[in-house]
């Protein structure tokens, strides 16, 4: 299994410098060398060798140089790849932390009544992370702030995540009608 650390999102200057959008909240995946893989949009992998990279001041994008990319055309050539690294590189955690893609498949549960209402079926990183649960029996999704308030209970180990159904949560009709 691989995880995306970072999406190239244009070519840097003229000596093939890549601008790279970070995915990760380990950011330094960005800044040591080491080997990644690249995926394009289209599902093309490629071995890529990352020389290493800087923070570009007063933006979230980084600065990164990959062996054998030495001009703006074959750095322009990268723009939209994702740069990935094998899940087991994954750094340690903290007791109580988890890592938002193993929700993935987690059962969702109303804190009300105890009732099985779905399950996660993606995250989607945002200013606040997103939860998109699958609804049981109507095949419609919902998207859940993943904010204390409204997911006060994650048991990754159990495949559970607790949702407080406010009101429109998980019934977005509901809500204009309210």
């Amino acid at each position: 299994m691989w995880l995306e650390v970072g999406l190239i999102v244009a070519a840097q200057g003229l000596r093939g410098e890549l601008r790279v959008k970070p995915l990760t909240d380990f950011p330094e995946r960005l800044t040591s060398e080491g080997k990644r893989l690249g995926r394009s949009a289209t599902g093309d992998e490629q071995t890529l060798t990352l020389l290493g990279g800087r923070v570009q001041p007063g933006k979230d994008l980084y600065i990164c140089r990959v062996e054998g990319v030495t001009d703006r055309t074959s750095a322009e050539a990268l723009v939209g790849w994702t740069l990935l690294v094998p899940a087991d590189e994954r750094p340690r955690l903290s007791e109580g932390e988890f890592w938002l893609p193993d929700l993935i498949t987690a059962r969702v549960f109303r804190q009300d009544t105890g009732e099985q209402v779905g399950v996660v079926k993606d995250v989607i990183r945002a200013g606040n992370d997103l939860l998109v649960v699958g609804l049981s029996g109507s095949g419609k999704e919902v998207l859940v702030p993943f904010v204390p308030e409204l997911v006060p209970e994650v048991d990754v180990s159990q495949g559970r995540v607790v949702v407080n159904p406010i009101p429109g949560l998980l019934n977005p009709e509901q809500a204009e009608s309210e």
